[in-house]
């Protein structure tokens, strides 16, 4: 039996945690006829999210990363620590064959102040990736699975970067070339690149498409955003012009709703709505209180999909949905790349309501053909997670 430790995402409060996870699951149920997975996550799990998972998940049990490590030396001298929960934990890591992180974007300048120094970059570098370094310090395989870099460009970034794939990281995964490229120039080590492994987590394919447009909906691209334009106001404009032009329903699906956060992707759905005089055939889809293969299936049952969220863009590929995106990060297009789609983005910079209702008029005439061609690209996208999935996830 192969025992591997997941950790690095959360399953609750946004969905690109949850299909991360299942990504991972999915390739390894392929790569191994006997296996375990243990995940470890920095927060108590909600039962919602963890429900639909096939393996434990646990809370770490550690509140300092000083103590962590400390305990984990004294361990590899034969010193237990006093903490049952605490030696289970580390035990799980020097036990397990392979240890990997599934953190889905590192080293984005986007959102780094830039103020730390850099003892600072190398004490947050190690926090972040705690349990790989200390699943380095026992020996054991550690993996960075698929993910976005950059822009790299704060010296934090830089820094983390090269620290992390030089001492912390056996293998890293890029999710786009344009991240292998800027990873392997701080870091001075090749990278690979595959799709992102939410590509393969399931859905229900019994279910019938409805006569649905999803919209999912960002506070982080509002964050981003640069065009004179508001990105609610394209999208409320978009709405209006696909209610009164279309005979299609509008379904708003929040991503990321984090408990304590002031303006999160239900905010924004909230103020989208509230500018639409309260149109009938426009909902908010309740993602909170569904899991993540729930929400994945609502996402495959919609004709298209107008989105402006990673994870939802790759539910949405994956399960064969023709998909319009609003992006601000080179992820975006590198995804759409993968499927033959890279023609159907709006940039954040430029992004207008006639743009996008232009844009989703032509998209809309030919959705039957791209619909096709995103299944025909599937299969490489598969191929290329399975033969990364034998490096990130066997030993």
């Amino acid at each position: 039996m192969i025992k591997i430790l997941l950790y690095g995402v959360m399953p609750e409060n946004n969905f690109g945690g949850p299909s991360l996870m299942h990504g991972a699951k999915e390739i390894i149920k392929e790569l191994h006829d006997n296996y375990e997975i243990v995940f470890y996550q920095s927060t108590k799990p909600v039962d919602i999210a963890v429900k639909d998972m096939g393996f434990k998940v646990y809370q770490i049990p550690y509140k300092k990363t000083s103590k962590f490590l400390i305990d984990a030396y004294k361990l590899k001298l034969g010193l237990r620590p006093k903490s049952e929960e605490h030696l289970t934990f580390l035990n799980n890591i020097r036990n397990s064959d392979i240890v990997v992180n599934l953190y889905g974007i590192c080293f984005c300048s986007n959102f780094d102040s830039g103020k730390n120094s850099y003892f600072k970059a190398i004490k947050s570098t190690v926090g972040k990736f705690s349990v790989s370094y200390v699943a380095k310090i026992f020996g054991v395989k550690t993996a960075k699975a698929t993910a976005s870099y950059g822009p790299i460009i704060s010296k934090n970034d830089v820094v983390a970067a090269k620290f992390s794939a030089n001492h912390i990281f056996d293998i890293m995964y890029a999710r786009e070339n344009e991240s292998k490229r800027q990873l392997e120039l701080v870091s001075g080590r090749e990278i690979p690149t595959s799709p992102d492994l939410a590509n393969l987590m399931n859905y229900d394919v019994s279910k019938q498409k409805g006569k649905y447009i999803g919209i999912s909906i960002s506070h982080q691209i509002i964050r981003q955003w640069k065009s004179s334009e508001t990105y609610i106001n394209c999208i409320v404009k978009l709405i209006e012009h696909i209610i009164s032009e279309t005979d299609y329903k509008v379904l708003l699906i929040p991503n990321e709703i984090t408990n304590g956060t002031k303006y999160h992707d239900v905010h924004v759905a909230k103020d989208i709505l509230n500018l639409l005089d309260n149109l009938v055939d426009v909902k908010i889809v309740d993602s909170k209180n569904m899991t993540s293969t729930q929400l994945k299936n609502t996402i495959s049952q919609c004709e298209v999909l107008i989105a402006s969220r990673y994870h939802a863009c790759v539910a949405a590929l994956s399960a064969g949905v023709p998909t319009l995106v609003i992006g601000w990060h080179h992820k975006y297009d590198e995804l759409l790349k993968w499927y033959g789609q890279n023609k159907w983005i709006l940039s954040s910079e430029n992004c207008t309501p006639e743009k996008l209702i232009s844009m989703f008029d032509s998209f809309l005439e030919v959705q039957d053909n791209e619909r096709i061609v995103i299944k025909e690209n599937y299969a490489n996208v598969r191929s290329s997670l399975l033969e990364a999935g034998k490096s990130m996830f066997t030993i």
